[in-house]
C-alpha cells in the first residue's frame, strides 16, 4: 500500500478549533456555574438544592438530546451543528444577565444553555476528531479537550474576581464575549467537516482505499476494530456497557465537584477566589491528565489507564471528604483533576477504537440519553443532601463508591468479538 505524507495536514486546524471552543465552553459555562451558585441564590432567595436543579436541567439536556444532535451531525455536518450550539449559548448567557426568579435560571441554564451545550461541545467536538484521525487519534483528542482545562484554569480565578468586582450579572455579559471570540469565530472560519471535503484524506496520508487491513495497520500498539459496527450490534455487547458504567461513574462525580467543590470550601471559610482558584487548578491539571491519556491512549490499552484513574477519583475524593487544610484540597485538587482529564479523553478513544468511527455519534448519544437521569441528579442530590444535612460528606463518599465500579468495569471491558455485525 502506497503512502504518502502530506505536507501540511488541515486535521491539526481542526483540532486547534475544538481546542478553543472547550476553552470557552468549560471555563464559560460548565464550570462556571459553581463559581456564580452562592451570589445568584443570594440575590434569587433560593436553597442549594434548588438552584443546582438549573444544573441538572442542563446536563439532562444535553444527553436527551444526544440522538437529535447524531442525527444533526449526520446530515448538516459537525461545522454547522458546532455553530448552532455556541451561538445558543452565548445567547444564554446574555440572557443569565436578566434572570430575576428562581423558574428564570432553570429555564435559561438549563434549557437554552443545556440545549447549546448538547449541540455545541462532547458529540461535535469528538466527532470531528474521529473523522480526522485514528494514527493519532488519543493525542489529537487529547489536545481538544485539554481546551476545557486550560480554559478553567485561566478563567475561574478571573470570574471570581469580576463577580467581586463588578457582580454576577455583569460577569456573565462579559463570559458571552468570550464565547463569541473563542467558540462561534473559529469555527465559523476554519471548522470543516471531513478531510475529503478539501481533498485530504485520513491522518494526512494518500492511500489507495482504507481497507480493514489498512485501518488496523495503522495502530498495531491497542485494539482497534477491523469492521465499523452498526449502534444496533454494538448495544447488544457487554463491553458497551461496562464502558458506559465506566464513564458515567467518573461523570457522575465530576458534575457533583463542579457544583459544589467551590460552596464547600467556602464553607470550610476559605476566600472566594482561592476557592475559585482551586477549581480553576483542578481542570488545569486534567489539562495534564488529558495530554497524558492522549499520548498513552495510542501506546496502552485505555481500559487500563481508565481503570486506574477511577481509583485514582476515589482516594482523591475520601482525602477531600475529610480534608481540614489546603494542603489536603490541593492534594485532591491535583489527583481528581488528573484522573478526570485521562477519562475524558480515554471514553471516546475506547468507543471509537472498539466500534469505529462511522457510528460513534449515534452510538455515543444512545448511551448517553439512557444514563442521563442518573448523571443529572448528582448536582441536585449534593444540594439537597446538604440543604439537609449541612454537609458534603454523604454525596462525596456516594461519588467515591461510584468511581470504585467504574474501576472495576472497566479492567472488565475487553475489546468486543470482531464480528461482522
Amino acid at each position: 500500500m502506497d503512502i504518502k505524507e502530506r505536507r501540511f495536514f488541515y486535521g491539526w486546524v481542526i483540532v486547534g478549533v475544538g481546542f478553543l471552543v472547550n476553552f470557552a465552553i468549560g471555563g464559560c459555562v460548565f464550570y462556571s456555574f459553581g463559581i456564580f451558585l452562592k451570589p445568584m441564590i443570594a440575590d434569587l432567595d433560593c436553597m442549594r438544592g434548588e438552584a443546582n436543579i438549573a444544573f441538572s436541567i442542563m446536563m439532562t439536556m444535553q444527553f436527551m438530546v444526544g440522538p437529535v444532535v447524531a442525527v444533526a451531525l449526520s446530515k448538516f455536518g459537525t461545522r454547522r451543528v458546532l455553530l448552532a450550539g455556541t451561538i445558543t449559548m452565548v445567547i444564554g448567557l446574555l440572557l443569565l444577565s436578566r434572570v430575576e426568579q428562581l423558574w428564570h435560571l432553570w429555564l435559561v441554564f438549563g434549557v437554552v444553555i443545556g440545549m447549546g451545550m448538547a449541540f455545541g461541545t462532547f458529540l461535535p467536538t469528538v466527532t470531528m476528531v474521529n473523522f480526522w484521525f485514528v494514527k493519532r487519534r488519543s493525542l489529537a483528542m487529547g489536545i481538544v479537550v485539554s481546551g476545557v482545562g486550560i480554559g478553567t484554569l485561566i478563567l475561574a480565578p478571573v470570574i471570581a474576581y469580576l463577580i467581586d468586582s463588578v457582580g454576577w450579572r455583569t460577569s456573565w455579559l462579559v463570559l458571552a464575549g468570550v464565547m463569541l471570540v473563542f467558540a462561534v469565530i473559529p469555527p465559523l472560519i476554519f471548522a470543516r467537516n471531513r478531510p475529503e471535503d478539501i481533498g485530504q484524506s485520513l491522518d494526512g496520508v494518500v492511500t489507495i482505499e482504507p481497507t480493514k487491513q489498512g485501518i488496523t495497520s495503522l495502530r498495531k500498539r491497542v485494539y482497534v476494530t477491523p469492521v465499523e459496527w452498526e449502534p444496533k450490534a454494538a448495544l447488544k455487547t457487554p463491553t458497551l456497557w461496562l464502558l458506559a458504567v465506566s464513564g458515567g461513574a467518573s461523570m457522575f462525580a465530576l458534575n457533583m465537584l463542579s457544583a459544589h467543590q467551590v460552596a464547600h470550601l467556602t464553607d470550610m471559610g476559605i476566600p472566594s477566589l482561592v476557592a475559585a482558584g482551586a477549581l480553576g487548578i483542578l481542570v488545569g491539571v486534567s489539562t495534564l491528565g488529558r495530554l497524558t491519556g492522549g499520548v498513552l491512549g495510542d501506546r496502552i490499552e485505555p481500559r487500563y489507564l481508565i481503570a486506574m484513574a477511577c481509583l485514582m477519583q476515589v482516594i482523591a475524593l475520601i482525602i477531600f471528604t475529610n480534608a481540614q487544610t489546603m494542603m489536603w484540597v490541593y492534594m485532591y485538587v491535583l489527583l481528581f483533576g488528573f484522573a478526570c482529564g485521562a477519562i475524558l479523553v480515554l471514553q471516546p478513544v475506547i468507543m471509537a477504537a472498539y466500534y469505529g468511527a462511522k457510528g460513534f455519534a449515534r452510538l455515543q448519544a444512545i448511551v448517553m440519553f439512557i444514563f442521563a437521569p442518573i448523571l443529572a441528579s448528582s448536582p441536585i442530590l449534593g444540594g439537597y443532601v446538604y440543604d439537609a444535612v449541612h454537609s458534603y460528606t454523604i454525596p462525596f463518599s456516594v461519588c467515591a463508591g461510584f468511581c470504585a465500579v467504574g474501576a472495576v468495569c472497566a479492567l472488565l471491558a475487553r475489546p468486543p468479538k470482531a464480528l461482522n455485525p
